[in-house]
């Protein structure tokens, strides 16, 4: 089935509009439900529940296993205290902006936690990605979880090998580029002609779906695939493998640069909303329909087609699209997106539109706003997407962060994600939301905490806004994973739109290498099944076991800061690095010639 009943990339315009629905978590004005009490919509909780409970016997066997594995086994009862569905660990999985880069690392250290895959199983984190409640991406990171999501969540070699088509560049394919051109000038004039909102986000979300979508299962290279259609895969009906999250960032009218503080909303296969300011949601099928306070007056469907959402989150590469057609485009390309850019004006050539759903409801900022106006979901600097999965409704106890942005001047990361998602939290504007705190990038640098995994927040007291949070939530422990050269160097420019073969198998492998740490830590599998237990622990009252213990200070920050400039550029050489193994992790320094903050996205 596809959502959208025309079958094009124009939105349907219904007759009849399906009714609102009856089953709205906090309460609903007509189809606008209310996101003020912190609670997940219906459907949700029921995806999750089920996800839970078909995994549960797994998390029983993964925490027992041993040689490789957990081996939790002797320090307490596994088998006793997992069937209790509220003591297994509620854990997600968010994967950075970055291109390309970003999409591959996530998909290969995914693929290093998948079970499928013998490598991660035999350094006992095969399984991690499966049992994971949630898993966010923005940017390129929206494209891992995209293409995982609606193609029913194949292995990511699959992806790789038979769906992503990466040897063709994305804006300017090395075969039938006229056609192409053509097909995706005729979809968004579809949409144009119904009197839809259109920007080069719809060109730019047509192309991606030629990669992200596999073909077969999807005709017309996903012209009419919605996201909401990931509800039909079968993974998402067996609740087999994590929820997905796609995010962007508002921009405010008028306005060119983006907060620390804006407001950032979410795409799932069930809801379009915000959990900021706003705090509102409506169904993800009746996006683009004209609401007025919770009321329909013109329906429509199919306006959330997959491209466009995360073309969305990655508008950023609007402006990539434009600067190589000016060199290499097609006139047929060109002459479409000048004449968009003399409706919306060049500075907007980086956004993306919708026809606001909050509209005079509840007197909240964007009531008197015609349109919604979004941007790349990294533009805020948080490039990697922890807030979706911070929020206190969701009640993550663990995350696990795999960072690929290009922070440094050699593409590497340096903790500047992190560090923003601080600043937001203290900005005073979300009291509500709990954060570990994250130290500055040069704290990063010269602790040497972008060069291997770290677990932050660990005590939850100590996290930013631990007394005024929503509920009472403890805010989760994150797992910080910045992508390092194991065994392949990874940092490939944001921008570089096609790999070879090559390219692509390296920067998956590596990616298998670092989830299991090159298979040359003994312990690190049990170390992460302390860091996801710790708060089920607190909860439940059991003591922590001793071993556990030993992970904690392991892994866990320690607080010091460094916040002088660091002396040298951050560029790493490819080989596993010197603290693994090394069992006073936190005393290891970065290497001679690593670590240097430059902040330059």
């Amino acid at each position: 089935k596809r959502s959208n009943p025309d079958g094009t990339y124009a939105p349907t315009i219904l007759t009849t509009c399906p009714g609102a629905p009856s089953n709205q978590t906090g309460g609903a004005t007509g189809y606008v439900r209310n996101g003020t009490s912190q609670e997940i919509n219906a459907n949700e909780t029921a995806y999750i529940t089920k996800h839970r409970q078909a995994l549960q016997s797994s998390w029983s066997t993964w925490l027992s296993s041993a040689s490789p594995g957990p081996n939790l086994g002797g320090d307490f009862d596994v088998s006793n205290y997992t069937n209790t569905l509220s003591n297994i660990p509620r854990t997600g999985i968010a994967i950075s902006g970055g291109g390309y880069r970003a999409m591959l690392y996530g998909l290969g250290v995914t693929q290093g936690l998948d079970e499928r895959n013998s490598t991660a199983s035999g350094a006992g984190v095969g399984g991690i990605l499966q049992r994971a409640d949630y898993i966010a991406g923005l940017s390129g990171g929206s494209w891992a979880t995209g293409a995982y999501a609606i193609n029913g969540f194949p292995t990511a070699q699959r992806l790789v090998d038979e769906v992503l088509d990466l040897n063709n560049n994305l804006v300017l394919p090395s075969d039938g580029t006229v056609s192409f051109y053509a097909d995706l000038v005729g979809d968004v004039s579809d949409k144009r002609d119904e009197n839809f909102p259109t920007s080069i986000t719809d060109y730019w979300g047509r192309a991606l779906s030629y990669h992200l979508l596999n073909d077969t299962t999807y005709p017309d290279q996903g012209q009419a695939t919605t996201f909401s259609d990931i509800r039909n895969t079968s993974s998402f009906t067996g609740a087999t493998y994590p929820y997905p999250v796609v995010i962007a960032d508002e921009r405010e009218p008028g306005e060119t640069l983006i907060f620390s503080n804006t407001t950032i909303f979410e795409f799932s296969p069930y809801e379009y909303g915000t959990w900021d300011r706003i705090q509102a949601f409506v169904p993800i099928d009746v996006l683009g329909s004209n609401i007025s306070n919770g009321e329909i007056t013109r329906c429509v469907e199919g306006f959330e087609n997959f491209g466009w959402v995360v073309g969305t989150s990655a508008s950023l590469f609007n402006g990539a699209l434009i600067d190589l057609l000016e060199d290499d485009g097609n006139s047929i390309i060109k002459s479409a997106i000048e004449s968009v850019l003399q409706d919306i004006g060049s500075q907007d050539n980086d956004v993306s539109q919708v026809p606001n759903p909050f509209a005079n409801y509840s007197n909240n900022e964007l009531a008197s706003q015609e349109l919604i106006t979004m941007v790349d979901g990294g533009l805020d600097n948080q490039n990697v997407p922890l807030w979706p999965l911070l929020q206190p409704a969701r009640q993550l106890d663990f995350i696990l962060a795999l960072d690929a942005s290009a922070d440094t001047t050699l593409y590497w990361p340096n903790g500047s994600s992190l560090y923003q998602v601080t600043l937001r939290a203290q900005s005073g504007v979300y009291p509500e939301i709990p954060s570990p705190y994250f130290p500055s990038t040069n704290t990063f640098v010269n602790r040497g905490l972008n060069t291997r995994p770290v677990f932050f927040g660990c005590n939850a007291s100590n996290a930013t806004n631990a007394g005024t949070a929503a509920r009472g939530f403890e805010a989760p422990i994150v797992a910080y994973v910045p992508n390092y050269p194991y065994t392949y160097l990874t940092n490939f420019s944001t921008y570089q739109l096609a790999y070879n073969a090559t390219e692509a198998q390296g920067m998956l492998d590596n990616g298998v290498v670092l989830a299991s740490l090159g298979g040359n830590n003994a312990t690190w599998s049990q170390c992460l099944a302390c860091g996801m237990l710790e708060r089920s622990w607190a909860r439940s009252g059991v003591s922590r076991p001793e071993a556990c213990t030993t992970c904690m200070n392991t892994y866990c920050w320690d607080g010091v800061e460094d916040d002088s400039t660091p002396a040298e550029d951050y560029s790493p050489a490819i080989g596993t690095p010197q603290w693994v193994g090394n069992t006073d992790i936190q005393a290891t320094p970065p290497s001679s010639g690593a670590p240097a903050a430059s902040s330059s996205a």
